[in-house]
């Protein structure tokens, strides 16, 4: 007779198993939100590239809802440089997002190897 009643170790199984499942949604999810601020970045990247080759006397316009404003070639530059930068930011703290969720879909993946094989050996 184990020590455990076999509806326990189906009850823990199911949650182990959930908790995998919705770890790997959270990865797949992290995974695609740094691929859109990757994107992001280098649209933001191309365009501040595209203004450093005009001349300083350029006139520029940035988009306000459905309307172009002119705004001076240095203040367009330096709102790119911050996207940029803000891109960055993003993207490293979802990376950590991300890694968290890895974990956390391993250490659930373990303990339903444990459950199903017995303990591992170490």
């Amino acid at each position: 007779m184990s020590a455990i009643s076999d509806d326990a170790i189906r009850n823990i199984f199911v949650e182990l198993q959930a908790k995998y499942i919705s770890s790997q949604q959270q990865v797949n999810t992290v995974k695609a939100q740094i691929q859109n601020k990757q994107r992001e970045r280098k649209m933001a990247e191309l365009t501040r590239q595209e203004l450093d080759t005009l001349d300083s006397n350029t006139h520029t316009y940035k988009p306000v809802g459905k309307m172009f404003i002119q705004s001076p070639l240095s203040e367009m530059k330096k709102e790119y440089v911050k996207g940029i930068e803000k891109a960055d930011e993003q993207i490293q703290q979802l990376e950590k997002s991300q890694k968290y969720w890895e974990r956390s879909a391993a250490e659930a993946q373990g303990n339903l190897k444990d459950l199903l094989n017995g303990p591992r050996s170490m």
